[in-house]
């Protein structure tokens, strides 16, 4: 089982000079922030426990959280286009948009409602846009050799991406946030040369714990490679590729909308055909029309939780919410 032992001994390096001002949009990055601040600063948190990070809207005290930041750290406009509004006239070099990290891999999203032939062709538009693992070259990776056109998005500068098809929930691979560690250290070292050695050395100790944490899923779900699951909005693409599990399908798409009767009659298709025996719903939404379709289908009903809504927030929560969503995982398939 995974240990926090090294999370928790960062909060007891020493602090030095104040720490910048920084806010970082959801729990489970804001978690990997607050490790590499540890004994110098604690990060804000933009949303509350339980909020769905595609549709908010902005309170003041938020709004006064944002303009009070010497930096704001967040998915991007992808996951969160209310928040890209927000944020206008926010210079480049305040904040970090994980979305066109130099850090960050990316992958396609999960099809809901896709076809064995399909996920072929998932399978190739994963390899076209996939980054090598030591970062993501923009032109070479989003050029005239990729499937989908990455055009400039005015509005976020002219290094700034509109994805198309890229999964925006990155923080469910732990090889990005493995990477980001590093990343934000350097980002906050440069902004808090006096404590730019603890910065340094809080990202290499959670980096250890990264490693731990991967350790531990991996045996957790060893029994069920190669299983297919259904989820309740596509946002697990990252940690099954990771851990070696399929996502059959989805009941709302990536960005959590509504699905279509069509795209629901494909889903229980694929249920039928794929013999998938276990679905999660989401705290987030209402599990009714997941509950009809197990009813229908015999499904097995679990819960899987991409915000660690049900977590502690602190530098804790993203070991808690990915540990969670193995658990849940492996226990459901276990039942087989």
């Amino acid at each position: 089982m995974f240990r926090l032992s090294a999370i928790l001994s960062l909060a007891a390096l020493p602090a030095f000079a104040d720490a910048p001002k920084v806010v970082v949009d959801i729990a489970p990055v804001h978690a990997l922030v607050s490790q590499v601040m540890a004994g110098v600063g604690t990060p804000d948190l933009l949303l509350e426990q339980g909020s769905d990070p595609h549709s908010v809207q902005l309170r003041p005290s938020q709004a006064r959280m944002l303009s009070d930041a010497d930096l704001v750290v967040w998915v991007g406009p992808e996951l969160s286009p209310w928040l890209a509004r927000a944020l206008d006239g926010l210079g480049a070099d305040e904040q970090i948009v994980l979305m066109d990290h130099p850090a960050t891999t990316l992958r396609s999203f999960v099809r809901p409602t896709a076809t064995e032939e399909e996920h072929d062709d998932h399978a190739h538009e994963h390899d076209d846009h996939a980054h090598d693992e030591s970062g993501h070259d923009h032109e070479d990776d989003h050029g005239e050799g990729g499937e989908e056109d990455h055009a400039h998005a005015d509005e976020h500068g002219d290094d700034s991406h509109e994805h198309g098809d890229d999964d925006p929930h990155l923080w469910t691979s732990i090889d990005n946030a493995r990477a980001w560690l590093p990343a934000f250290a350097e980002d906050l070292a440069a902004r808090d040369p006096e404590n730019a050695a603890t910065y340094r050395a809080n990202a290499e100790q959670a980096v250890a714990g990264l490693d731990e944490l991967a350790a531990s899923i991996e045996a957790r779900l060893a029994p069920h490679q190669g299983a297919e699951i259904v989820t309740f909005h596509a946002a697990w693409g990252y940690f099954a590729d990771r851990f070696g599990f399929e996502i059959a399908g989805t009941v709302r798409p990536g960005d959590a909308s509504t699905p279509s009767a069509a795209a629901l009659a494909g889903l229980r298709e694929i249920i039928s055909e794929h013999g998938v025996e276990c679905a999660f719903a989401e705290p987030a939404y209402d599990p009714a029309l997941l509950n009809a379709i197990a009813g229908e289908t015999g499904l097995r009903i679990g819960l899987l939780d991409p915000t660690g809504a049900l977590q502690e927030i602190g530098p804790g929560h993203y070991a808690a919410t990915l540990t969670a969503a193995a658990d849940a995982i492996a226990g459901c398939l276990a039942q087989d």
